[in-house]
């Protein structure tokens, strides 16, 4: 078996979850693997609690999770970690390292056992790659990702500059609502890891998040959740 083919049979359970990605956006499956061999991919199998790269590495390659969930954390100098990111299948992460071979400002942490497709950038940037449409295609598509990445930190950093804490909460949980379409839901992350991501004290949460629920705005237990009429939702980001 080629390398060409045994990547197809890796992918081929994935192609739904790649298509989903705005990297193959306006792709055919037919396309992802002429992209994707050309870019030399690979799959790996990373088990949970496993860390993928480190905080200072150097990452040559972009990733996309096809299975599993991992998180991105930033360590202060102080040693404080702060969550910055939960990825599912479908997410990309390193592209702006991989594209401008910057070093990584976030540890990539697997919390559940997961599959990862990583390919190389490099060969986009070769005066070559105007030859091929179909990576000028992929190259546009990149453009439009790094954008995207641009702008949620652009948003994360306004988020930790001025909002409340209650403001913080308000708009996450109301993020799980517009990406499940219920007003009933499992987020993905404990306690801890919830404060780290919102850039609060977890105690401080915590009583927050009681007082919203004494005032009739949500109910919850552990991970689950559930809004209430009163809740304050906010608009579905623009894509």
């Amino acid at each position: 078996m080629d390398a060409h083919t045994e990547l197809e049979k890796k992918l081929k359970p994935y192609m739904e979850v790649l298509k989903a990605t705005i990297l193959f956006k306006g792709f055919s499956e037919q396309e992802i693997l002429q992209v994707l061999a050309a870019l030399s991919a690979h799959v790996s199998e990373v088990k949970k609690k496993e860390t993928i790269v480190y905080d200072g590495d150097r990452m040559s390659e972009l990733a996309v999770v096809l299975s599993g969930q991992v998180h991105l954390s930033h360590t202060d100098p102080n040693g404080n970690s702060n969550l910055m990111e939960v990825l599912g299948p479908s997410k990309c992460f390193g592209s702006m390292n991989a594209a401008g071979n910057y070093r990584l400002t976030t540890s990539a942490v697997v919390t559940e056992d997961a599959r990862i497709l990583f390919f190389s950038t490099e060969p986009l940037f070769r005066d070559t790659v105007i030859k091929h449409p179909i990576l000028v295609r992929f190259l546009q598509n990149l453009a439009l990702r790094l954008a995207e990445k641009a702008h949620e930190l652009t948003r994360k950093l306004d988020d930790s500059i001025r909002r409340s804490t209650r403001e913080r909460l308000s708009d996450y949980l109301s993020g799980e609502y517009h990406r499940t379409g219920s007003r009933t839901f499992t987020i993905p992350l404990n306690r801890q890891d919830l404060a780290d991501f919102l850039f609060v004290d977890r105690s401080a949460m915590s009583n927050e998040l009681c007082r919203m629920r004494d005032e009739g705005l949500i109910r919850f237990d552990k991970s689950q959740f559930e809004l209430l009429i009163k809740m304050p939702i906010t608009d579905k980001p623009e894509d």
